[in-house]
């Protein structure tokens, strides 16, 4: 028969930490890999892309206002024409007026307050058939906001 020792306990062996860096490297790659930026689009408005040749990247972490001005699906105006609207970041807009309102609010704002004057953009999605008379108005509530740049949002051109 044999003896069971009831005296010495035995010591469980540690865990090798030695594939760590490893592992740690492999899911940082996967993830690199794996994630996707996404770009801000209109959820409310179709717009039609244009095209210009030359262009102008904005750095990465820039502060700024979206604006897509384009016609809502299946709403038109009374003479039968498609309806143009405006989005400012998520929200329609009824009147241009609330332009002014929203960019007073982000001035107070002190993540943007420091910013205001050197690194804060309005960035413009414009669907090629508005009508400038709408894109002028909303120059001009950004004029009294005293938002001066101005950036529009362009397609690039591959065929170069």
């Amino acid at each position: 028969m044999s003896k069971f020792s009831k005296g010495k306990k035995r010591k469980d062996p540690a865990i090798s930490t030695a594939a760590l860096p490893d592992i740690v490297f492999m899911l940082l790659f996967f993830f690199m890999v794996t994630t996707v930026f996404k770009e801000k689009e209109s959820k409310r408005l179709e717009i039609d892309k244009v095209s210009i040749k030359e262009t102008i990247d904005l750095e990465k972490n820039v502060k700024a206002a979206y604006y897509w001005i384009g016609k809502v699906p299946g709403e038109y105006t009374a003479k039968g024409e498609p309806l143009y609207k405006t989005q400012l970041d998520d929200d329609l807009i009824n009147d241009n007026s609330e332009i002014r309102n929203y960019l007073n609010k982000l001035k107070k704002n002190p993540e943007f307050a420091q910013v205001w004057d050197s690194k804060f953009f309005n960035v413009f999605k414009v669907d090629k058939k508005t009508k400038m008379r709408l894109v002028r108005e909303i120059q001009d509530e950004l004029k009294e906001a005293e938002a001066f740049k101005v950036v529009y949002s362009v397609k690039k051109d591959k065929k170069k």
